[in-house]
Order: structure tokens, then sequence, then C-alpha cells
């Protein structure tokens, strides 16, 4: 027995060095429980015990993943800070109604309700240069695909390279996500850029600083079936700030896009033309010019954006030219400027990015301590021009006015009044065969976003 004893002195040797180069594996972990038998028995005494415990903790801060959830959805970060996963979403849940006079064909603009967005989301970082991101929508009782792409990042540079579904590089107002515009719906210029120029299977090249922004790329078409060769897109966007800091910007830039048709005679997975809805799912078309022979699509954008505190403004002026395989080169044109006053809260420009972010709120909603969040007032002027050639797709001028609600930094609530009117050319005619008179339209929004 006392050979035994004697043996047994070896242990606390025999674990300490075990546990020491077990911690630099970070193989196995060591049991509280074991250790404090070998206490009692006297096999360990109190403190190699403790150097044990100190160094089963460090080894488990080291490997542990960081969980956090919060305002900017689930978030996992292993414990280096080198890879990550973020889980999210948005719920966009619309409704409007429509004040105009009776529409020939029996158009009318459709009144009621939708789920204009409701999207989960998966990005994160795997190692520090490559990340990822993929998102879905399910609004419509069906699932599309929005983003589905993969980026490497350069080390020592601020470089980017992106390969897969994603925005193209033109407009600043599309760049923006629809979480952050102060609008319910985005302005005329979406007319003639977002059908052919918003997101496309393809590879791009990003970069920016303190006070710029740049961002280039080759596309096909969108994420959709097809049983002929793809058309082709390109895509160009720079951006500069002289003047940026948390409170005041001014920003100028400019876009330019290219989109090749299909084989099938499509641009981007659409049929050939230019349309704008007075609500996502209205189906009323103040404006809409149809194109059967298009073959190239080239737009020119060119913006400017200013912030003084509370005070942003943001215009963008856009220019399309459509080459035919037929008849003869069409130019079409839109226009828009937008100014908004932030209360209790100021908005956010990412630099980087050359674009506007959801504000910053200086107390969200807490009624029980006096705080309501965020009020934002809106007003933007805006003009599209489908009159070209044989091509009488209307003209159409809109002014917009928004007020908007930020509870926190994951719900707004959104109340938007646009009238449209100076409908000319091909645009609506009423039921005596004139050009229809305004038309109104009452929209609003609840928003979560995460």
């Amino acid at each position: 027995m006392t050979s035994t004893f004697r043996q047994l002195r070896y242990i606390p040797l025999f674990i300490m060095g075990f546990s020491a180069s077990y911690n630099a594996a970070a193989q196995t972990s060591t049991s509280p429980e074991l250790l404090d038998i070998l206490v009692e028995k006297q096999i360990l005494t109190e403190s190699q015990a403790e150097e044990i415990r100190q160094a089963e903790k460090e080894r488990r801060s080291v490997n542990n993943a960081v969980v956090d959830i919060g305002s900017g959805g689930l978030k996992v970060k292993s414990a280096d800070g080198r890879s990550s996963f973020q889980f999210g979403g948005r719920l966009h849940a619309d409704a409007a109604v429509h004040d105009h006079e009776e529409l020939a064909g029996q158009q009318d603009g459709i009144d009621g309700t939708q789920i204009r967005r409701a999207r989960l989301y998966a990005k994160g970082d795997i190692g520090k240069q490559w990340s990822y991101l993929i998102e879905a929508d399910f609004a419509g009782n069906k699932t599309s695909l929005k983003d589905a792409a993969l980026g490497y990042h350069f080390s020592g540079l601020p470089l980017t390279v992106t390969v897969g579904n994603q925005k193209q590089a033109v407009s600043m107002e599309i760049e923006e996500s629809s979480n952050d515009i102060p609008f319910i719906e985005r302005s005329l210029v979406a007319g003639i850029t977002t059908p052919y120029f918003d997101r496309a299977t393809g590879i791009t090249a990003a970069s920016g600083g303190d006070n710029w922004h740049f961002k280039t790329g080759l596309f096909g078409d969108g994420v959709s079936d097809g049983d002929a060769d793809e058309g082709t897109g390109f895509g160009l966007r720079a951006t500069y700030a002289p003047i940026v800091s948390r409170t005041s910007l001014l920003h100028v830039g400019g876009s330019f896009g290219l989109r090749n048709t299909s084989d099938d005679g499509l641009a981007n997975g659409k049929s050939p033309g230019f349309s704008y809805k007075t609500t996502n799912f209205s189906d009323l078309k103040p404006v809409s010019a149809s194109i059967a022979d298009m073959e190239q699509v080239q737009t020119g954008v060119f913006e400017l954006a200013a912030m003084c505190g509370p005070w942003t403004f943001q215009s963008e002026y856009a220019v399309t030219d459509v080459s035919r395989e037929t008849g003869d080169d069409l130019s079409f044109s839109a226009y828009y400027a937008q100014v908004a006053y932030l209360i209790n809260g100021q908005r956010r420009y990412k630099a980087s990015e050359g674009e506007f972010k959801y504000p910053s709120i200086n107390a969200d909603f807490n009624p029980e301590q006096g705080h309501w969040g965020a009020v934002e007032l809106a007003a933007r002027l805006d003009h599209i021009d489908l009159e070209d050639g044989d091509i009488s797709g209307g003209e159409a001028d809109r002014i917009t006015l928004a007020l908007n609600w930020y509870l926190n930094r994951n719900v707004r609530m959104m109340l938007d009044y646009s009238h449209s009117y100076k409908l000319k050319g091909g645009a609506l005619q009423n039921v005596n065969g004139e050009l229809a008179d305004d038309i109104d339209t009452y929209a609003m929004r609840v928003q979560l976003s995460f």
C-alpha cells in the first residue's frame, strides 16, 4: 500500500504536464469534478488544481465563439475574430389607395395591402479575407433569390472582388437599401434604371476610403431559367465627398451602365421596355414604353447629395440611350430631387459605399421614459420622359411627401402621399379619350429589419 501511495505522488506532475500540452493542442477538456476529487484525496494541492483550472479557462476563452443577439440580428463570431456568421431579415407590410378619374380600358389603381418584402439573409466572414451573403425573398407567396455572392478582400489593399448575384454599380438610389431610403417607392429615375441595372450575376471590384467609393463589374443576366444565350452587362459607379463628417456632407458621383439583350430579345430577363407603377402592386402605369426591337441600353447617371445637421438632400439625373435592330435610336430621361429633415436623430452616410444609411436615433421609443424615437419629414420632386421618335411612352411629373417614424434601429412606420401630374403623350387616358387628370396615391408601411 505504501508503494502505491509513493507512485501516486507522481500523479500531480503527470496531470500538470498533460494539462499544459493538452491546453496547447486544445483537443479535450479537464473535468472540474475530477480536480475536486484529486484535491480531496490529497493527490493534488489546491494551488495545483487552481493552475489547471486557469489553464482550462484560458483555453476555453481562445476557442469559444462569441454570440450576440441585438438590433443587427443573430451574430456569431469566433473568439479570434477571424470568422463570423450573421442571420437577419426584413419585413415590409404595405397598404395603398388611389384617387383618380375613371380611366380608359378599365384601368384602375389597385387598392389594398401587400407584404412587399419578406427577406431572410445569412452573411459572414471566413477568415480575414473571404465573405459571403445569401438573401432570399418570400413575398408574394413565392421564393426569389436576391443576393448570393462570395467576396475576397485583398490584404493591405482597399479592394474587394465579389462573384455571384448582386447589385450592379448603377445609381445611388438603387445601391441604397430599401430599409434606408426615406420613401416607400423609389423615384421615377428607377423607371429607366431598375429594369436592367438592379441585380444580375457577375463579378465586381469595389474599393472605398474615408471620402470616396468606386465599383465596377461585368454581368450576365439575373437569376432565372432561360432557353437562349444570356445578355451581357457592364456597370461602373464612382463617388467623391470633398466634405464629409458625422453631420455635414457634400457628395458628387456618377455611374454608367450598359446592357445587351439576350438571343431571345430579353434584357436582364425582362421584356424590353420602360415603365413606372404608382405602387408595387397597383398595376397602374402613368408612363409605359414597350420596345420590341431593343438591342442595347446605355444609361448614364449624375448624382449630387448633401447633409447639414438634420437636413439631407439627394438628387440624380439619368439619361438612357436605346439602340434598336431596325428603328432609330431612342433617348429617354428622368430626374429627382429630394430633401428631408430629421428630428431627434441623425442620418448616417457611408463614404466607402457612397450612400446614405438608416439614421441613428437619439433615444429609442419608450413612452414610460418620455422617449418617442425620431421623426422624419421628406419631400421629393421627380420627372420622367419616355417620348422619343416613334415611341410615345408618356411624360409625368410627381411630387411625394413622406412622414417617417423611427421607433428604434429595427422598426419604422412610413406614410407617403404622391401626386402625379402633367401626364403627357402616351400616358393614361380617361374614358373620353383625353389625357388623364392628376393621380393621387396614399401609401403606408410598417417595416421591421434586423
